[in-house]
């Protein structure tokens, strides 16, 4: 056997003569390898041990290879624990069922063992090197985020003890301003990298609970006051009264209606005006951010959601941006089963919508009492 600890991985299969055999070969190949029986033996092997990689047999009694990796990318995203599923039929629907369910690879039986090794090998670089990234942006978040914020609390500590044209200038004070306006900018870039990052590896973890959108969006117009002011732009709500309450996450939720807002007011020209409005349809609660900039292209409808884009209209006070807010509120709204769009408005100015769909207390609690039985089973 090697030295070297090349990983630890978990063989699953109900043939003893298929795992005896996988796993001297694997640990003469300098891997630890533990094996299961079954796929209920399979999750509580997983349960108490962290593996590197699980090669996954199709047909086992009981649960199925299929039904343990549904249950295994509930807990883990393919980037965190890689699976290859071992099937003894090379038929396209078996293969194509596995990677829907998050399958990293797949073998076929009997197995060529130097094609499964060059498979192992491949999918453990590959989260080596999502490890890697991951120790990368823990670093960024710490050693950028961090002294962003020093920074920032610095800056408004100052501006709420020193009045211009007293201690300090005018010039010195308008500075401060800017060092405050471009800490902003810095940190909700570097908060969108990482957001996109964890939604891109699955790592994103939503709180779901019962949510008032009014009472969100209320809050997020409060903390963009100084902002439209700034522009001598004018934010009007428009609230239906009796809004049902949704099921989400608040504070992801936050984070999209504050994208939508800033969005338009980033690009509304002064003295304009945008409208942030509720209302029912159907089964579903929409709230939607109504702008009186210039509107967008049809290109530009087309790629708002997609990473990186670059649409053709320009900030009006020359404001920065990742290009990744729209994608990721599409993500965060589409991860609460709700939907998002964009429509140009009839005379002039855009309009960002997004909708959820309405939880009731009875609802919402079946949901719960689901997900705690599937935990139950998973222990």
């Amino acid at each position: 056997m090697k030295q070297n600890d090349q990983g630890y991985l978990l063989v699953a299969d109900d043939n003893e003569m298929n795992r005896d055999m996988l796993s001297r070969r694997l640990e003469r190949e300098g891997y630890r390898v533990a094996v299961a029986e079954d796929g209920n033996r399979t999750l509580a092997v997983l349960q108490a041990e962290r593996f590197d990689l699980v090669l996954l047999d199709v047909m086992m009694p009981g649960l199925n290879g299929f039904e343990v990796l549904q249950i295994i990318r509930q807990k883990q995203s393919i980037a965190e624990l890689p699976v290859i599923m071992a099937t003894a039929r090379d038929e396209s629907e078996d293969i194509i069922a596995g990677f829907k369910l998050g399958a990293n690879d797949y073998v076929t039986k009997p197995i060529n063992f130097p094609v499964l090794l060059a498979r192992v090998q491949t999918q453990l670089q590959l989260k080596r090197l999502t490890e890697f990234k991951d120790q990368f942006l823990q670093i960024a978040s710490h050693d950028l985020k961090n002294p962003l914020s020093n920074i920032l609390m610095s800056a408004y500590v100052i501006q709420q003890v020193v009045t211009p044209g007293e201690v300090m200038t005018g010039d010195i004070y308008a500075t401060l301003g800017l060092i405050v306006k471009q800490g902003k900018t810095m940190q909700r870039i570097i908060t969108d990298f990482l957001d996109f990052q964890a939604l891109q590896d699955g790592r994103l973890r939503l709180d779901l609970k019962l949510a008032d959108l009014n009472q969100i969006a209320r809050r997020v117009v409060e903390e963009n006051t100084e902002y439209a002011q700034s522009k001598s732009i004018e934010v009007q709500l428009a609230l239906e009264e009796h809004l049902p309450e949704v099921m989400g996450d608040e504070t992801r939720l936050a984070q999209v209606i504050q994208n939508l807002v800033g969005n338009a007011i980033k690009f509304c020209p002064t003295d304009a005006t945008a409208i942030i409005r509720t209302s029912i349809q159907d089964n579903s609660v929409v709230l939607e951010v109504c702008d009186s900039g210039p509107g967008l292209s049809e290109a530009d409808l087309a790629k708002a959601f997609t990473k990186y884009a670059r649409l053709s209209n320009k900030p009006t006070g020359g404001e920065k941006s990742s290009g990744l807010g729209l994608s990721i509120c599409r993500q965060m709204i589409e991860l609460q089963a709700g939907t998002i769009g964009v429509r140009n408005n009839p005379e002039h100015g855009t309009t960002f919508w997004f909708n959820l769909p309405v939880t009731s207390s009875t609802a919402f609690s079946e949901t719960v009492e689901a997900a705690n039985k599937l935990s139950d089973h998973e222990r």
